[in-house]
């Protein structure tokens, strides 16, 4: 490949929407596997762009970058690796369906603490005075998927 065609990193990603930390952080784990130029810069081709985009659904649906490593190749030859792709998106669903059924358990608890506490479930106690404050309570913190990644 010359130097002078294909993409550059920070063409794929403003064309694929994914940062140019992601990118090299796929390269890392052997998700993306560019050409390099002479002076040793990435160049990507428009299949490493529908490479990426594959591996964000991947990761949207949940995988971790180890199972996205396993799966590309199956992806790249459905047909072939059908078995191979649907026991790993049973295998995902059941994970899913097990940590939502983790999930309500848990709200259920709270509700049962919170009740049992006298708590409703719109009010906070205030520090000053000890009676309810009806403002708004503070805002959840932002959910970290890789905890729920799948493996």
């Amino acid at each position: 490949m010359s130097e002078n065609q294909g993409m550059r990193i920070g063409e794929l990603a403003s064309q694929s929407g994914v940062s140019v930390r992601s990118l090299r952080y796929y390269e890392e784990q052997r998700l993306l596997d560019p050409q390099r130029t002479t002076g040793g810069q990435r160049v990507y081709t428009a299949e490493h762009l529908t490479l990426v985009v594959q591996i964000q659904e991947l990761f949207q649906a949940g995988f971790c970058s180890s199972v996205i490593h396993e799966l590309l190749p199956a992806l790249g030859a459905p047909v072939q690796d059908a078995d191979r792709l649907q026991a790993a998106f049973e295998a995902a669903t059941a994970r899913l369906e097990s940590e939502k059924e983790s999930i309500a358990s848990e709200l259920s608890a709270l509700s049962r603490l919170r009740a049992r506490l006298g708590l409703a479930p719109d009010t906070r106690v205030s520090l000053h005075g000890g009676h309810h404050d009806s403002s708004p309570a503070a805002p959840p913190a932002p959910f970290d998927h890789r905890d729920r990644r799948l493996r």
